[in-house]
């Protein structure tokens, strides 16, 4: 049964969503506002209006509170118009659950700096899922092994990501925790959805491409990091693409060479062509993540239809990054960091 035919309603649903997408040109004056009153000024001209009227250090989490809540919002909409279909609601969870993983590193993050991490948690993605549980049973942690105690005491996947950092060093602690919410798709995408079989296959090779792009970013990062083959085996999610393994191995420009086959090898070669060291490569992927879930929302919608469960999943994920882009843009005006950074930073989204 074709896409269309199986679900005709999911269609005019993902075109309204990609709809509100904020225009290029809307992102890059966020993205290089010279101040946080153009920034705020800026953002209410947006479908991210929000009641904020100062932006300040004091008030960042406030700004980052409402804007998650907008997303929430367009969210919970769908979830609940999708109510007769289990297989696409767990899409959408799917990319709600990525702030558990979030929460649960800014708590991390809160008690390594000697912060209250309650002052730090979103409860509402918590809520929207049922998983405030897993939050609330790490606070009080006093250090970052603690936390990754309690996950594991709890049979969190979540476990792994602390035990990984307590190897090779918490400071890639945010790499890990990504890596494990990723791991923890294969199990959470019910599995008649992410085998390659039937009609769509979408949600398949939504998470083979996810999965590649961030086994690549691991791999430049093992490199610069001086990991061995063995190490980096232990990070790595499933087996090893080509372009994995010559990430791993190849002289950058080759690796480039490979990647530009893939739809984020293709944004990072237009990137780093000019200066294709690793350092670049590595820093350029850590960014590229939103403008590659643009390019893809795009692409699946071309491949699979506008009606498949892999572009409502790209969709989904290129809103959380919008959001949390914006959110990033946010914070690096009130430090004061100066333009010609940001756009190292934001780079490929403004572009793409």
């Amino acid at each position: 049964m074709s896409t269309v035919l199986r679900r005709p309603y999911l269609g005019p649903k993902v075109r309204g969503l990609r709809a509100r997408e904020i225009p290029r040109d809307k992102l890059l004056a966020l993205a290089y506002a010279s101040t946080p009153d153009e920034f705020l000024n800026v953002l209410k001209t947006t479908e991210y209006a929000v009641t904020v009227d100062k932006l300040t250090r004091e008030t960042l989490n406030e700004l980052r509170r409402e804007l998650v809540k907008i997303y929430l919002e367009r969210l919970k909409s769908l979830f609940l118009f999708l109510s007769g279909d289990a297989e696409a609601k767990t899409v959408v969870l799917a990319s709600v659950k990525y702030f558990e993983y979030d929460n649960i590193r800014n708590v991390a993050a809160a008690v390594k700096a000697g912060k209250n991490p309650e002052d730090f948690v979103l409860w509402e993605p918590l809520e929207f899922t049922g998983r405030r549980h897993v939050i609330a049973g790490i606070l009080g942690s006093k250090s970052i092994s603690e936390i990754g105690d309690r996950l594991r005491q709890m049979g969190h996947p979540a476990h792994k990501a602390f035990e990984l950092a307590g190897k090779y060093g918490e400071d890639k602690l945010y790499i890990f925790i990504d890596r494990q919410w990723l791991e923890d798709l294969y199990t959470y995408m019910p599995r008649s959805i992410r085998v390659p079989v039937g009609a769509d296959r979408s949600i398949h090779k939504f998470l083979t491409d996810v999965t590649e792009y961030l086994n690549a970013l691991i791999a430049i990062r093992a490199r610069l990091w001086g990991l061995s083959a063995e190490e980096l085996n232990e990070l790595l999610i499933g087996t090893p693409t080509p372009v994995v393994l010559a990430a791993l191995k190849e002289a950058p420009a080759r690796f480039l060479e490979m990647a530009e086959a893939t739809t984020w090898g293709k944004i990072l070669v237009e990137l780093v062509a000019e200066a294709p060291t690793l350092e670049n490569i590595a820093v350029t992927l850590d960014n590229l993540y939103p403008a590659y879930m643009r390019r893809l929302a795009d692409t699946y919608a071309s491949t699979f239809t506008e009606f498949s469960l892999g572009a409502l999943a790209a969709l989904a994920e290129y809103m959380r990054a919008e959001v949390l882009a914006i959110i990033r843009a946010a914070a690096m005006i009130v430090e004061g960091v100066p333009v010609e950074r940001r756009k190292r930073v934001f780079e490929a989204l403004v572009r793409h």
